[in-house]
């Protein structure tokens, strides 16, 4: 049909099209730009205030004394069960020591994330969690805790046997203070 249309009929027609593209064009750019705007704004919203949440936060902490009797007794409370774990069980043992007596016994294919020493008196034990590459190390670790005249009571659950690589594994280990007092 465009070509029954002399030649400045079809350039009135082609200059139409493209006058009609670029308003459909501009129409969907638009668009596109109004939708990002308004699914911006609520985030921009959302983190500036936020920002000032956190800003009131630190000023009020900044600002604040602590006089608080009840504050101060919470931080003194906090502080010496922190201290506790630095008291020596015996006379020359202390939590570091077991902790660095339990590393060599795991070796390198066995890894504690996880040491929970409690000291009663004389009564002291230690739970460990943590993760063995394979059951042979696991069981290696094991045998190897059994026969440490530091330890008593180590048992593996067959649980922890399960897989046969990266096992999770808790013991609850019993601490022989008498053997280790000098």
């Amino acid at each position: 049909m465009l070509y029954l249309l002399t030649d400045e009929q079809k350039k009135k027609v082609l200059r139409e099209y493209r006058m009609r593209l670029m308003v459909v064009s501009t129409i969907a750019l638009s668009f596109v730009g109004v939708m990002a705007v308004v699914s911006i704004v609520p985030s921009k919203v959302i983190v500036s205030s936020h920002e000032q949440i956190l800003n009131l936060q630190i000023k009020s902490i900044e600002g604040k004394s602590s006089t608080n009797v009840d504050d101060l007794s919470k931080k003194i409370a906090d502080i010496t069960n922190t201290a506790a774990y630095l008291e020596p069980l015996g006379q020359l043992l202390s939590a570091s020591d077991v902790f660095n007596h339990l590393e060599k016994l795991a070796g390198d294919k066995n890894s504690i994330n996880q040491f929970t020493i409690n000291h009663f008196d004389e009564n002291a034990s230690v739970q460990i969690s943590g993760i063995s590459k394979n059951r042979d190390a696991l069981i290696k670790f094991v045998d190897s805790l059994k026969k440490d005249p530091w330890f008593s009571g180590a048992t593996l659950p067959y649980s922890s046997l399960a897989k046969q690589d990266n096992l999770s594994f808790t013991l609850n280990l019993v601490i022989n203070l008498s053997k280790l007092k000098i």
